[in-house]
């Protein structure tokens, strides 16, 4: 529809209908008019067009973000953040520490509420912009200061007692540290937060502290990291709090990131206890959700294929569990050979085990090391949204010519593998 007024790729949108727009929030409240007046600048030059539609037919326009004004940094510098523990020289994107509420309601990431100021209330209030996604960690008052490094961290509960009075509800989450915020910590801060808001509350996300090499150079202080044993008493601490709630509200509430139960060599819950799947993004339930979608697909998959196949799937070592039967129904298929290089990362250091966070240099030397060649498939995890960079700044094409092998990026998900072994 836009396209079809003369909108281009390129062009910048000022306001609609007179109104300027700081976000996406804005535009969709804004074309929610049957018609809408669009001001946008073409170069150094303001245009203007109007269109007719109906209430709720969308305009067709893509942004390049989601915030049209400047995002809004994170106030804290919290001990455990990944952000703090990069080398420099990567792309400047990777060290922009938001805490935009904003962002929290349209793509939901996490924030601590700690820069939030009164017009910022008054707006989620207005617009009811719910669910946002929280960062608890504790609800320990001097201990969360402490671990955001922030003062204004104390005012959490004041501040989740106020996002219930909005009727906004909130996912919380928890990133675990050992001997910081576990124990009878994780049992108080969890109680309570079940207690005292449980109407709007939606979920418990909890997610071990990760650390890379680079956190050793910094002014960060030394933090205990997780370990199996650690992983399955968090596992066992938290199980019995997950079935109580589960017979009392029919959702057991609590969710730990996948890496618990990988660390701790523990089956994956089943798929009911994910209840839709809302925090993917938080690295929890993804793999279940891998599997139930492998299961039902490699049903479908050929008994044989004409041309013979030699493909090497590239993984961090945290998928090696889950990639397993995956490689071994794919050998099943007659001229069909696979094999999984799971590759450690020398960039980050030997704790991060994430196939998301292998760079280009990880790559090229795993499958030097490995004397790799012919076709490999890379998860798209591991370059930047709709990019071919990883985050070294490497291409797929450098590392590919570098190596002398074919590397075909797939979606890292159960139908992107379908997809390439089906082509």
């Amino acid at each position: 529809m836009a396209a079809a007024a003369g909108l281009e790729v390129g062009d910048c949108l000022i306001k609609i209908n007179g109104q300027p727009l700081q976000d996406l929030i804005d535009y969709r409240y804004a074309i929610a008019e049957p018609v809408v007046e669009l001001e946008f600048l073409r170069g150094a030059g303001l245009q203007q067009v109007r269109i007719d539609k109906d209430s709720d037919e969308d305009l067709g326009l893509d942004f390049a973000s989601a915030v049209f004004d400047r995002i809004r940094p994170c106030a804290n510098r919290c001990e455990f953040c990944f952000v703090h523990q990069m080398p420099p020289g990567l792309r400047d994107s990777l060290y922009l520490q938001d805490d935009d509420y904003r962002l929290s309601f349209l793509q939901g990431n996490f924030i601590t509420l700690t820069n939030l100021k009164e017009q910022d209330w008054q707006r989620i209030a207005a617009l009811r912009l719910s669910p946002l996604y929280i960062s608890i960690h504790t609800t320990n008052r001097d201990l969360r200061s402490a671990m955001l490094r922030q003062p204004l961290a104390a005012r959490l509960p004041e501040q989740l007692d106020r996002l219930c009075a909005l009727q906004i509800a909130f996912h919380a989450q928890i990133v675990l540290i050992p001997e910081r915020n576990d124990g009878p910590e994780l049992d108080r801060t969890v109680t309570e937060l079940v207690q005292r808001w449980r109407e709007r509350l939606l979920s418990i996300c909890v997610v071990p502290f990760g650390a890379t090499h680079f956190r050793e150079s910094s002014d960060l202080a030394e933090l205990r990291l997780p370990t199996p044993q650690w992983c399955r008493q968090v596992i066992r601490q938290l199980k019995c709090q997950q079935r109580r709630y589960q017979r009392e509200y029919g959702d057991p509430l609590i969710q730990l990131a996948d890496e618990f139960y990988i660390t701790a060599g523990l089956p994956f819950p089943g798929v009911s206890h994910y209840r839709g799947f809302p925090n993917l993004a938080d690295g929890i339930g993804c793999a279940r959700l891998f599997l139930h979608q492998w299961q039902r697909l490699a049903r479908k998959l050929p008994a044989s294929v004409h041309d013979l196949h030699k493909v090497t799937i590239l993984t961090g070592r945290a998928a090696v569990q889950l990639l397993r039967p995956v490689v071994q129904r794919l050998n099943q298929i007659a001229n069909f050979q696979v094999r999984l290089l799971p590759l450690p990362s020398r960039y980050w250091g030997e704790h991060i085990t994430v196939t998301g966070l292998l760079v280009g240099s990880d790559i090229e030397a795993g499958l030097r090391q490995e004397s790799i060649s012919g076709l490999v498939w890379l998860p798209d995890v591991c370059l930047r949204a709709g990019s071919q960079l990883f985050l070294d700044n490497r291409t797929v094409a450098e590392i590919a010519k570098s190596t002398d092998t074919d590397i075909r990026v797939l979606a890292a998900d159960a139908m992107g593998i379908f997809t390439a072994a089906t082509k």
